[in-house]
């Protein structure tokens, strides 16, 4: 089978999605068949080759933690909007939309809450950027000078998505263990399949990538990433399973030798698939009660 991802660089999966929201995916046809993950997606075009700049990497392990916060403020308040949110794609406009009004009517909840003058509606769920780099102090290690090269624009949209999904799937799957038993059987893979099908028509050529690769790696690895949803975030305990995921999905990643991933973003993705593998195990339309 054809390699599917040669290096796993996730510098540009978020940092990019200010300028990469409007782009719109077209699948290619399938590449592969049987119980693993339909890759599809333009697979020749490499990820950025480098290393998310340490003011970026920040950044996300910043705005990760600052989801974190807001998810867990909302408990089971508005569950049609978490329901949305959840069940949805980040691109999707529904999703924005959702996730801006839980933005909005949970304010208090909400770390580090700009609020520019005009905001149109769907703000804070489309992309919510942030500047990394230059604008925000970081100087190059080197030089001492401002480092302007690393600049970017940062999301917290996605991140906050993210964070949601991970809280969703800690409070009402907090005793659910998926197994290989679950992500090998070839029911639950057609409603995977069916799921993504829907989900799948609002992501980018490189997002695609990211997300078959970690759905591949939760099919072969469940009970390891179901761990590490339930490890505090920045433990080395959730280093070691990354490392075991990673390891243990070689397969998915076509055998490359270094993997490097941003820890937030690949869990983030990690808790995207995790919960959708498990909506197909159980054969449910949402954890969320009331749906």
């Amino acid at each position: 089978m054809l390699a599917l991802v040669r290096s796993l660089f996730f510098a540009a999966a978020l940092a990019g999605a200010a300028t990469a929201a409007s782009a719109q995916d077209h699948p290619d046809e399938p590449l592969s068949s049987g119980n693993d993950i339909v890759v599809t997606g333009k697979l020749e075009e490499e990820a950025p080759r480098r290393p998310l700049q340490p003011e970026t990497a920040r950044t996300s392990k910043a705005f990760a933690s600052d989801g974190g916060i807001f998810a867990r403020c909302l408990n089971d308040s508005s569950l049609d909007l978490q329901r949305t949110v959840v069940e949805g794609h980040v691109r999707d406009r529904k999703t924005q939309y959702a996730l801006d009004r839980l933005i909005r009517s949970h304010r208090g909840c909400y770390p580090r809450m700009h609020r520019p003058n005009r905001t149109s509606i769907g703000y804070f769920g489309r992309c919510n950027p942030e500047m990394a780099g230059a604008t925000s102090g970081y100087t190059d290690a080197i030089s001492g000078k401002a480092d302007f090269q690393s600049e970017a624009v940062v999301c917290r949209a996605p991140y906050d998505r993210m964070a949601l999904v991970e809280e969703v799937y800690r409070i009402y799957a907090p005793h659910f263990m998926l197994t290989p038993a679950d992500t090998l059987n070839r029911d639950v893979i057609a409603r995977f399949r069916a799921r993504e099908a829907v989900r799948g028509k609002y992501r980018s050529p490189m997002d695609r990538r990211f997300y078959d690769t970690v759905s591949c790696m939760v099919q072969l690895a469940p009970e390891e990433s179901v761990r590490l949803l339930r490890a505090p975030s920045s433990s080395a305990r959730e280093t070691q399973l990354r490392q075991a995921i990673i390891a243990k999905s070689a397969y998915c990643t076509g055998n490359a030798e270094n993997v490097s991933v941003d820890p937030p973003q690949f869990r983030g993705y990690v808790a995207d698939a995790l919960y959708h593998w498990t909506i197909a195990a159980k054969n449910v339309e949402t954890l969320i009660p009331g749906g």
